[in-house]
This record gives structure tokens, sequence and C-alpha cells, in this order.
């Protein structure tokens, strides 16, 4: 028997949303960001109990306790990690070093347990996702662009030294090798984890038995792309503006390098009138080009890419359309500050949902009935 076909749909709404977010934001800022993880469940839960797939709504079931309880036990370890590189004296630096390059190298790790949680704590219809794979599968499928990762990372510190000591052409050099490195990492990085994710997925005893349509050749392209949008975005908005501001307030390498005394009270707030403003005009212009560019491509070949004999999945997001769409919503949430954000979560989540389809063979669906879920 052929599939029948379902659209996707989202019932979410500003009016009902706003006061989720305003409350979560709130609580962001009474409890210095330890009530992140309510703030979490309390968004997450919202968007997918107002998505509907074939007559039944996902749902999200993760304990906001169990993820502080988890939290407060990393942030301890870590800390207590770092206490103890500390007490090695004169060796300290490159004991924080290492630490940084293994953290960076366990991402493919911390990914997996990430998409994990997720799944298992994800419902349709009273089923329950799951993953199905290995730590070592989330290494051989990320393991690349983690290197480049930390390979980016270690020569922007390493232009930063050199910027200090005066070597200013090698810090350039460096900088800008940094720069190409992270650009290219960062979203291979990406490309790579949700491939991952559409590849080993499952729902009950259904995967996906296809996932060989976007290859490593096309993820490499399409993270290239993405690359170049966020060079063009950095070359042309943020380096101009980062300059202005370091003449604005008197930065330069000099003024850094005195960051290193124990008197340095002037120079870290010069340094930090010139940093915020470019991380946050950073991230906005990130996420209203390269962001939605990338995502657009990874929604429509992978979900396409995604079926199973009973199921199958089909994305067709108008990427001109979502491209102006973000494009005007990330510009409005920086103009106002991040309180346009819940207007702008809900429109773009509207027009991505409802580009997708889901077809379902009939005999199943008898199969699938809503049915409580702990």
């Amino acid at each position: 028997m052929s599939h029948t076909r379902y659209e996707v749909s989202f019932t979410g709404n500003v009016e009902t949303y706003r006061p989720i977010w305003r409350k979560n934001m709130l609580l962001l800022l009474l409890t210095a960001g330890f009530a992140l993880p309510w703030a979490l469940v309390g968004s997450l839960r919202y968007f997918y109990q107002n998505t509907h797939v074939a007559g039944g709504n996902l749902d999200y079931h993760a304990n906001p306790w169990k993820m502080f309880a988890g939290n407060v036990v990393g942030t301890v370890i870590l800390n207590a990690i770092y206490y103890g590189i500390s007490l090695t004296g004169p060796y300290h630096m490159m004991g924080v070093a290492a630490m940084q390059i293994l953290t960076a190298a366990m991402l493919p790790v911390f990914l997996h347990g990430f998409l994990e949680f997720q799944l298992m704590h994800t419902s349709w219809r009273g089923q329950r996702l799951r993953l199905a794979a290995t730590p070592a599968d989330a290494i051989k499928a990320m393991g690349l662009p983690t290197l480049l990762y930390i390979v980016g990372g270690v020569l922007a510190v390493w232009a930063v030294i050199a910027g200090m000591g005066g070597e200013r052409g090698l810090s350039y050099l460096l900088g800008g090798l940094a720069a190409a490195t992270l650009s290219l990492s960062l979203p291979w990085m990406y490309v790579q984890f949700k491939r991952y994710q559409h590849r080993h997925a499952a729902l009950g005893d259904w995967h996906n038995e296809c996932g060989h349509g976007f290859r490593q050749v096309d993820a490499l392209r399409v993270s290239l792309r993405t690359a170049a949008l966020a060079l063009v975005a950095m070359l042309l908005v943020i380096l101009p503006l980062i300059w202005g501001l370091s003449e604005l307030v008197g930065l330069d390498w000099e003024t850094v390098a005195r960051l290193k005394s124990a008197e340095h009270s002037t120079e870290s707030i010069r340094l930090s009138l010139v940093l915020l403003p470019g991380i946050f005009l950073l991230i906005v212009m990130m996420m209203a080009l390269p962001y939605p560019y990338l995502s657009v491509q990874l929604q429509n070949r992978l979900w396409s890419d995604t079926a199973h004999k009973q199921i199958r999945f089909d994305s067709a997001v108008p990427e001109r359309e979502l491209l102006k769409l973000t494009l005007r919503n990330w510009l409005l949430v920086g103009c106002t500050l991040g309180w346009y954000y819940p207007q702008a979560a809900i429109s773009e989540t509207r027009l991505r949902l409802r580009s997708v389809s889901v077809w379902i063979k009939p005999e199943v669906m008898g199969d699938l009935q809503d049915k409580p879920t702990s």
C-alpha cells in the first residue's frame, strides 16, 4: 500500500510564547544563569508540544533538576581539575593548554551524549526516540572537523602571543589562518553532527535506511560555502568595527601586552569596549547570513534523505524566503537588543515546519496510537 502524506504544522504564536521567554530571561538574570535548565526545558517543551505530525504532537520530557545536578557535578569536576593545574607552579599554563586541547578533542563524545540525551527525552505519539550509535561512531563522523577546530584554536592563541611579543606581521598572518580554519571547521562540525543525527536517530525499530544521498563531498562543499560567507562578513563588517573601536579607545598590542601585569584595570576596560560589541555583532552577522544558508541546505537535503520502508520525509524550505526572513529577524533582534527574539523564533519555526511533509503507510498508523509517556 502506498504512503499517505501528512503536513507538519506548528500552532505556536508570539502571544503565548513571549510570556514564557520573558519568564526565562528574568529567571536567568535573577539566578545569574543557574536557571538555564528550566529555561531550556520550558522553551523546548513549548515548541515541541506545538509541533504536530500526522495527528500527534511532539513532546519533551527532560527533568530540569537532573540537568541542573549534572551541570553542578560537571562544573565542580572541571574547577577541581583547573585548581589542581594551578598548583603546578611554572607549568600551570602548559597544563591549562593541554586541558583545553583535551576538552576540544572530546567534542564528538560530548555531542554524542548531548544528542542521546535530547532524543531519549523526545517523544511522538507516546514513543520515545533513541540514538542507535556509539561514541566511536561519533568520533568517526566528527573527528576531522574536530582536529581542524583544534588547529584553528592553536593558531589563534599563537597569533595573540606573537602580537603581544611585537611580531605584528606574524600575528596578522596567523590570525588570518586561524579565522579561515575556524570558519571552515565550525560549520563542517555542525554538518557532520546533523548527518550523524539523521543517520542514527531511531523511533522504535524505525531507523534511517537511506542517508547516502548527502555524501562527505557534499558536506565539505556546503561547509566551504558557509565558511566563505562567514569570512566575507568578518572582512566587511566585524574587522572594520574592531579596528574603529580600537582606534577610538586607544587599544593596541602594547596595551594588550600590559594585561599580563598585576595592575591592568584600564586595559581590561578598553579591551572589553572593543571585544563585547565585536562579539555581539559577530553573533548577529553569523546568525543572519551564514547560518541560515547552512541550515536550509541541511534541512532540505538531510530530511529528504531520511526514510524507512514505513515512513519517509520531504523538505522544501524556500531558501530565498528563509534568508530574507532570517536577515530581517536578526537585524531586528540586534537593533532591539533581543526584545524581538520571540517573534523571530516563531516566524522562522513556522516557515521551516510548514515546508516539511511526512509520508507514512496507513497500515502502521494503528501501531502509533497516542499513549502516556513517562
